[in-house]
């Protein structure tokens, strides 16, 4: 599936009165879908900072972004990751709010939460928090741009903090490949820079010290005529600006010109070039990257975007079609990247099968054999037509998104679009250029090329500096340029036909209630054997509907076995689905195929006017298409791949994995699903396949723009396809096992990283809404206090949360550090020693701050659901469960609101000073530490393998 990347274009200067709190003039004429119910306006302070308004009378959550067009290539070469490091210290308090957790604490209690990311060009600031504490949290977020206090205090602390986030992802592909790919460009080109920090970058120098250079930075960069600014709240639009201009004004305007980035990505003479670079875990990839210019003058044309819908096609005929037949690429994808607003880079990426890695020419020939066939089919209107046909659909049908998403998302966009469009532009597609898109298909030629192989296994010469990447750089081999220089296209390469899939009608369906008034599924008589679930819902104004089938067999995971069949099946079934159901995502309906405990489920979703058609062609394919030996082979491998790459994520990760394995039932290790595997053949997959067909349990949820005639009629054809030949029978769902003993449960990872990491579950008791509201609550009263005293007190690493962690309906808490430098030990005794003293502090409690910490949860829990697919969802889980009157949340809410404090300190004194009822899992090297105040050696001298087998014979919750 081509990667739809983000469109950047031309920047349009945004425009507006200044004003003052006594007189605004806000300009309101900004172009929205037909779908949007908010209000929206626009305006430039007096310090030329510009400013996007939305009011959203229903909102839960009120949301601000502010961007800044700065970012790691404007780094000073003396001080790489000085621009990521001042996102870190801009947190870390401010005149008024002093306080380094000030800011962070505001918005954790009151349902919110907060993050920033620093990128090549820009660095995002944002936050959500309950609707009516918007002015509270914009006086603290405001102050961060105004008068932040870079206090030397924290200074060190915060290199510390991002040299741990350095050092988490020193083992990442992705991170390995870039810098690379860095190591070759142009030396001139400001994206050659090390964007993260470390301890060797941040540090002082004889003529200046770390925190002077990140003041002078925050001087010569940080500037309101920099800055974007989206703010969404309840309030209407003149109270937004008021509070804006009230807090915004004080910052600088020292009206510095925005950097652009006008050289080139390589010197001269350098492409064609080939570059590899050898990866930690098994995968395989080929890309093609060839520089462009910048797309962002031609947003009404998009030529780009015209040749990544051919090129990344997936249909009868594709490029990707002929690589899979030949059995060397897996996936294919498409798109632009990396537009400075002078260049950008075009870049056709594959995974690749073990055969497609030895032949690599091959598969470059191929693609120059589909660019030939698009140059001798000719530029058609055809597919501009489609294209621009379905985002005005899209445009116009526009689904709501979490206030967050929103902001942070218009924020950026507002350093490119002008306010007045900054909605709708990238929607439009007004005018077909034909000569316009031939020329940007005419830089896709071998001698603008850069051939980027990433394996493991790889011959390389030399390693980058921070990740310590294998790799190595030379010229495009002359033979191969030959070749290229004479392809044609071959059959059965083929330009996609015209899609059928674009909706005919886009009519709405007349509910019998209120669009306003929620309507919760109704369950609809049905054939024996199915459990048909309906609702018509058009609340959210759009064509759109979704439906799920679940697929239960008591052969799915009754065994390792089995449930590596299962998983076998579905990626065999969606690979054959892939040129039927490509161009029906194209038009917007698309369609998943999933493994889970009981079976597989079906969801469809999208426009509803050719769902049924869909639905009909996948359970055809799913019963009767072919099960061929030499996709298994490839699909087994990839499988495979993916199973061995467990044990190279991030420590942290692979030890929340193993709370799952040891808790859940069914379950299975890694080891055990591999030698499973090793175990199968085609036969033994067909033969499955019958076998998990001939016994079924179905449910069904049809939900959104469709009427229940409709839904039955596919509920029909779902039984004639799948039941007139299966065995009835209900399949259970899945349990968990149920922590008891007299002492804690305690296993040691062996994990090829520098890190160690930490992660301590305290399992609930029961099941029921009282206890998982004494979790969640407690969850928001401690989990801040975790991060700020391990994090930002200890230092000992980036990544540190605590989170509630339910398995099913089983209630937790999960405390989770991954350090470069602290020992396992220190991880240990210093999560032990914050759990003991909260007892302390939860007994201090004030009434008010419980009550608080209350609301932050009820928020969260209260907020609207933005789209049908939010609300499907929660229906489908709902059904799951069994609980029919679909209001999970609200029996939570009651439970929470009737919690009192009394009954949270005594829950958590006595739970934790329990033993038996926690996991901790933990790995990492050997450090020097002094002896464990909480004894984890005695917990970790047992056998690891009799803890695990012991862990298993648990017994488990009830369903």
């Amino acid at each position: 599936m081509r990667k739809i990347t983000s469109r950047v274009f031309v920047i349009i200067a945004l425009f507006g009165t200044s004003f003052s709190a006594h007189s605004l003039n806000l300009n309101k004429d900004v172009e929205k879908s037909p779908n949007d119910k908010n209000e929206y306006a626009y305006f430039s302070l007096a310090n030329n900072l510009q400013v996007f308004l939305i009011s959203d009378k229903e909102a839960d959550k009120a949301a601000a972004s502010l961007d800044v067009k700065v970012g790691s290539s404007d780094d000073p070469s003396d001080y790489p990751g000085l621009a990521h490091f001042l996102e870190h210290m801009l947190f870390l308090g401010t005149e008024k709010f002093p306080e380094p957790d000030a800011y962070q604490k505001f918005i954790s209690e009151h349902g919110g939460g907060h993050n920033a990311y620093t990128s090549l060009e820009n660095t995002n600031y944002f936050f959500d928090v309950q609707a009516d504490f918007l002015e509270q949290a914009l006086d603290r977020f405001a102050q961060q741009f105004t008068a932040p206090l870079f206090n030397e205090e924290y200074v060190q602390r915060e290199v510390n903090a991002v040299h741990s986030e350095y050092s988490s992802k020193i083992q990442d592909d992705g991170r390995r490949y870039m810098e690379s790919l860095k190591a070759i460009m142009n030396p001139k080109h400001p994206y050659r820079t090390f964007s993260v920090g470390n301890l060797e970058t941040l540090v002082d120098h004889e003529d200046k010290s770390l925190r002077s250079a990140l003041l002078d930075f925050y001087k010569d960069q940080y500037s309101a005529n920099r800055m974007r600014l989206t703010v969404l709240g309840q309030e209407d639009l003149e109270t937004l600006a008021k509070w804006v201009e009230e807090r915004f004004s004080s910052i600088p305007n020292k009206d510095l010109p925005v950097a652009q980035v006008t050289e080139p990505f390589f010197q001269g003479g350098y492409l064609p070039a080939k570059l590899e670079v050898e990866n930690i875990m098994d995968t395989r990839s080929i890309s093609l990257s060839f520089p462009i210019p910048s797309t962002r003058e031609y947003i009404a044309s998009q030529p780009a975007s015209y040749l990544a819908n051919l090129i990344g096609h997936e249909g009868k005929g594709s490029l990707l079609s002929a690589l899979k037949q030949e059995q060397l690429v897996d996936t294919l994808s498409a798109g632009t990247q990396f537009d400075t607003g002078s260049h950008a880079m075009f870049i056709i990426s594959m995974t690749l099968t073990q055969k497609g890695l030895k032949q690599q020419e091959k598969i470059i020939e191929r693609v120059f054999e589909y660019i030939n066939l698009i140059e001798q089919g000719g530029i058609k209107q055809l597919y501009f037509d489609e294209q621009a046909q379905l985002s005005q659909i899209a445009f116009t049908f526009r689904e709501k998104v979490p206030a967050l998403s929103l902001v942070r998302s218009l924020s950026s966009s507002l350093q490119l679009f002008a306010p007045k469009e900054v909605l709708s532009k990238g929607y439009k597609l007004e005018h077909f250029d034909a000569e316009l898109i031939e020329r940007f298909l005419s830089y896709l030629n071998p001698k603008n090329m850069l051939v980027s192989v990433r394996a493991q296994g790889l011959k390389t010469e030399q390693e980058t500096q921070w990740f310590k990447a294998p790799y190595s750089a030379k010229p495009l081999s002359i033979s191969l340029l030959n070749k290229l220089a004479k392809v044609q296209a071959k059959s059965p390469l083929a330009l996609p036909e015209p899609n059928h899939f674009i909706p005919e009608t886009t009519a709405l369906i007349t509910q019998a209630k209120n669009d306003a008034e929620q309507v919760k599924p109704v369950q609809l008589k049905a054939q024996e054997g199915i459990e048909l679930w309906h609702a018509s819902d058009t609340e959210f104004g759009t064509p759109k509907a979704t439906f799920f089938l679940s697929m239960r067999s008591p052969y799915a995971m009754d065994s390792v076995d089995h449930l590596v069949k299962t998983q076998l099946l579905v990626n065999m079934l969606k690979d054959n689905l892939v040129e039927y159901s490509y161009p029906a995502y194209l038009a917007g309906l698309s369609y998943d195929l999933y493994k889970h405990v009981r079976g597989v489920t079906l969801k469809i979703s999208g426009y509803d006017n050719k769902q049924s058609v869909l639905l009909e062609t996948i359970l055809d394919k799913i019963k009767t298409s072919t099960l061929h030996k030499e996709r298994l082979e490839v699909i087994a491998e990839r499988l495979k791949r993916g199973l061995e790459n467990e044990k190279e994520r991030k420590p942290f990760q692979q030890a929340i994995g193993k709370v799952q394995e040891n808790l859940l039932i069914p379950s299975w290790s890694t080891e055990e699903k591999l030698e499973a595997l090793s175990n199968i053949d085609i036969e033994d997959l067909r033969a499955f396949k019958t076998e998990f067909f001939s016994t079924l349990d179905l449910a069904i949820l049809s939900n959104g723009n469709i009427k229940e005639e409709d839904a039955r009629s596919m509920a029909t054809f779902v039984a004639k396809k799948l039941l007139q030949d299966a065995r009835l029978k209900n399949v259970e769902r899945a349990k968990v096992r149920k922590l008891e003993g007299d002492h804690d449960w305690a296993l040691e990872l062996d994990i090829d990283h520098p890190d160690t990491s930490l992660v301590l579950y305290m399992q609930g008791e029961s099941k029921t809404f009282e206890d998982r509201a004494l979790y969640a609550i407690l969850a928001q009263a401690i989990g801040n206090d975790y991060y700020a005293q391990l994090r930002t007190e200890k230092q000992l690493g980036y990544i540190v949360f605590a989170s509630p962690y339910a398995m099913l309906e089983v209630p937790g808490l999960a405390f989770v550090v991954q350090s470069p430098s602290a020992s396992k030990v220190e991880l240990y005794d210093e999560t032990k020693r914050f759990l003991k003293s909260r007892v302390e502090t939860l007994s201090t409690l004030e009434e008010a701050d419980f009550e608080r910490y209350k609301q932050a949860v009820i928020s969260r829990l209260e907020e609207k659901e933005t789209n049908l697919g939010q609300r499907s969802n929660r229906y489908w889980s709902e059904i799951d469960k069994k609980n029919y009157d679909f209001n999970s949340k609200q029996q939570l809410i009651e439970a929470i609101a009737a919690t009192s404090l009394e009954q949270l300190r005594e829950f958590y004194a006595r739970r934790v000073n329990e033993q038996g009822n926690n996991l901790i899992v933990i790995s990492g090297p050997e450090r020097e530490s002094t002896k464990s105040e909480f004894n984890l050696e005695a917990l970790l001298s047992k056998d690891q393998t009799a803890t695990q087998q012991a862990l298993k014979r648990l017994d488990s919750f009830k369903p």
